[in-house]
């Protein structure tokens, strides 16, 4: 492919016959003048009239205004056999947002395998109580029916992102709660201390707001639900989890209906107390925000020394404080009391996908370091560069520098579709598929079809969208785009990846929608005309 300026459209293109199908490279369409970015080739299995309106369709949007210093890219294939069917810009790289979360999950899901198991024990040292952290993305508190993980269409993780979110009816502390159970069940009625072991992996920051560590208790997050009352007075303030370590005050006004909320909530910290402040609408409803934990080891130890209270186990230091990780002993022998064991890593795939959970893609990549014989989160990334390197993704076509998906990375459509026919070829399929969204059926995609439009419930994909404020107030979106699979209605497997990077000048979240919904309508046609 001829390297192109972004913005210049290609000046002319051949028809070519390759192997029975009929090769488009799409002829220039843009007028003079016209910023727009053409489309590079279309191939397609079908006759030349079929592939020509397919191409018409897919330039009706991805040559609109918007679009005209944005540049796509896309590539779908043939999910039995790998033949392109269609590609743009298939080899160039691109930012994909959350669809990195799909090369985070195969690598965990062939790392670890669909069936593993976190386990968290709890064993008695001394006079202490110490509970040694494996990873457990939920430790049971998204415990839902039939030993599944619960999560909703907004989740909790991104409720800053749209102001708002759904929480799941699971008690956050049930694992803890089990634990203590589990450890009064053994006798044990008193401790002097409890301890989170917390070294499975080195503690980090990556690009995401959450710290990765290897112990995560309500995906290290404090709810605070705002309900207001009537305008000028004061509005009802609630939490979860509970503890002894910290409360909550509000100082929150309910003000005039269709006014924009104005709230503030601060990272917890180890603090006492954490002060809401600002104003949200008379009009608003519920309001569901969080306070991000900074002291994830602290925080989970708080927790747990109030569960063995509460199970009749007397601890003799307060819940508040540090955590005492500097008297940990090398290592522990039978003296275990608890233990939790999780649901499968396939329940944790479907969180980290289906909603885009930031921080369990970033946990899963110090999890396999771990399970690799590493201790760091970054080992993780060689580990994932290691897997996709032996099933053949060229490293020239993609740079990862997390699990999350953030602004930094680049894959190309390429790059993603090999990873997703590879792992469409083996017993890891499954459980990659059932974990992505679907089309207007949940997580990420569940608003975006209705039932009896096109492709409604037979197109499974990653989400990926980056976005933030520009230089006149706008929206600068970096990235949209999806990855995953259908079955098109004509029967075909189909292995697509589309991407749109970089638009500029969008006034607001309805144009962002917008956005949302050219790439989901690609998408469709690819479903329609495959």
């Amino acid at each position: 492919m001829n390297a192109q300026i972004v913005g210049t459209p290609p000046t002319g293109r051949r028809l070519l016959t390759v192997a029975g199908a009929v090769l488009i490279v799409l002829a220039a369409l843009c007028a003079a003048g016209c910023t727009a970015t053409a489309p590079t080739e279309t191939v397609m299995a079908s006759d030349a009239a079929n592939a020509t309106e397919f191409k018409e369709r897919i330039d009706a949007v991805i040559l609109q205004e918007r679009y005209d210093y944005a540049t796509w890219g896309m590539m779908a294939r043939d999910t039995s056999t790998g033949e392109v069917l269609l590609s743009m810009n298939g080899d160039r790289l691109f930012t994909p947002g959350s669809t990195t979360k799909v090369f985070t999950v195969s690598t965990a899901l062939d790392v670890l395998g669909p069936d593993y198991r976190f386990r968290t024990p709890v064993y008695r040292v001394g006079d202490d109580l110490v509970l040694v952290a494996s990873g457990d993305l939920a430790m049971g508190g998204r415990a839902g029916p039939n030993g599944t993980l619960a999560f909703t269409n907004e989740d909790h993780g991104d409720a800053w992102a749209f102001g708002d979110c759904l929480l799941v009816g699971a008690d956050p502390l049930a694992g803890l709660e089990s634990l203590a159970e589990q450890v009064a069940a053994a006798g044990i009625t008193a401790a002097d201390d409890v301890i989170v072991d917390d070294r499975l992996f080195c503690e980090t920051q990556m690009m995401s707001e959450a710290l990765v560590t290897p112990i995560v208790v309500n995906d290290n997050l404090i709810d605070v639900t705002i309900v207001p009352g009537r305008e000028g007075e004061p509005a009802t303030v609630d939490w979860r989890p509970r503890s002894s370590a910290y409360t909550v005050e509000s100082r929150v006004v309910t003000g005039a209906p269709g006014s924009a909320p104005t709230v503030t909530i601060p990272a917890y910290t180890g603090q006492a107390v954490i002060e809401v402040a600002g104003t949200v609408p008379a009009d608003a409803g519920s309001v569901n925000l969080t306070s991000n934990v900074e002291v994830p080891a602290a925080f989970a130890r708080s927790l747990f020394i109030d569960a063995l209270e509460n199970a009749g186990v007397a601890i003799s230091t307060p819940a508040a404080g540090e955590n005492p990780s500097g008297d940990l002993p090398d290592g522990y022998g039978s003296a275990k009391v608890a233990e939790l064991v999780s649901p499968p890593l396939s329940e944790y795939a479907k969180v980290t996908l289906k909603v885009s959970q930031n921080l369990y893609a970033n946990c899963l990549l110090g999890i396999i370091a771990a399970h690799e014989g590493y201790d760091t989160v970054e080992a993780g990334l060689f580990v994932e560069g290691a897997f996709l390197e032996e099933i053949g993704v060229n490293p020239d076509t993609l740079m990862l520098a997390d699990g999350e998906g953030s602004i930094v990375n680049r894959i190309s459509p390429l790059a993603a579709t090999e990873l997703a026919v590879y792992m469409a070829g083996t017993e890891l399929h499954a459980p990659l598929s059932d974990a992505m969204p679907v089309l207007g059926v949940d997580g990420t995609l569940a608003g975006n079809a209705r039932p009896g439009d096109p492709g409604y419930g037979a197109i499974r994909a990653k989400t990926g969208t980056s976005a933030g404020g520009d230089q006149q107030g706008g929206i600068f979106l970096y990235t949209r785009g999806l990855l995953g699979y259908m079955t098109t209605a004509k029967g075909t497997p189909v292995t697509f990846a589309i991407y749109v990077n970089n638009i500029a000048g969008l006034a607001s979240m309805d144009d962002l929608q917008g956005v949302t919904d050219d790439v989901n309508d690609v998408a469709v046609l690819i479903y329609e005309y495959l």
